[in-house]
C-alpha cells in the first residue's frame, strides 16, 4: 500500500509539474552552434584602407531554444590556428537580439586580415546575456569546419 501511494504521488507531481506555466518559464536557454560554417565570402571592411580591398569571412549560426523574451546581448568569437577573428559587419547593434520566450537563429560572420581566414577547422562560440543586469543565460563552444 506505502508503494502503490508513493508512486501515484510521483506520478501526479510530475503530471502537474510538467503543465504548469513556472516549469515552462524556467527552461534553460540553450544554444546549438551549427557544424558547418557558409563558405569563405570576400568581406568589405566599412572603413578599409585602401577602400576596394576585401577579406575572406564565413559566417558561423546557431540555434538558441528558450531565450528569453527581451533584448539579449550576443558575444560570438572565432579562433583559426589559435588567433581571433573580427566580426564581418558594419551593423549598429549587431550583437542585439530581440527574443520572444522562443527559439532564435543566431549568427555572425567573421574574417582575418592577416593571416587571412582559410578552409578548414576553427572554433565557434556564442554566449547570451541580459541587457541590463548582465547575467549569463547560456553560452556554448564547438569546433566547426569552414568549407572550401
Amino acid at each position: 500500500m506505502y508503494k502503490f501511494g508513493l508512486a501515484v504521488l510521483t506520478v501526479a507531481a510530475m503530471v502537474l509539474g510538467a503543465g504548469s506555466p513556472a516549469a515552462a518559464a524556467t527552461a534553460r536557454t540553450r544554444i546549438t552552434i551549427d557544424r558547418h560554417t557558409s563558405e569563405l565570402f570576400p568581406f568589405a571592411p566599412p572603413y578599409a584602407e585602401p577602400p576596394g580591398v576585401t577579406y575572406p569571412a564565413a559566417r558561423v549560426t546557431a540555434t538558441a531554444r528558450h531565450c528569453p523574451a527581451g533584448i539579449v546581448l550576443m558575444s560570438a568569437s572565432l579562433v583559426q590556428d589559435g588567433l581571433p577573428t573580427l566580426w564581418a559587419t558594419g551593423g549598429h547593434g549587431a550583437g542585439e537580439i530581440l527574443c520572444d520566450g522562443g527559439t532564435v537563429e543566431l549568427g555572425m560572420a567573421f574574417a582575418r586580415i592577416a593571416p587571412a581566414l582559410h578552409a578548414g577547422r576553427a572554433t565557434a562560440h556564442f554566449s547570451l546575456r541580459d541587457s541590463n543586469t548582465g547575467e549569463q543565460f547560456a553560452e556554448s563552444t564547438r569546433t566547426v569546419w569552414i568549407p572550401c
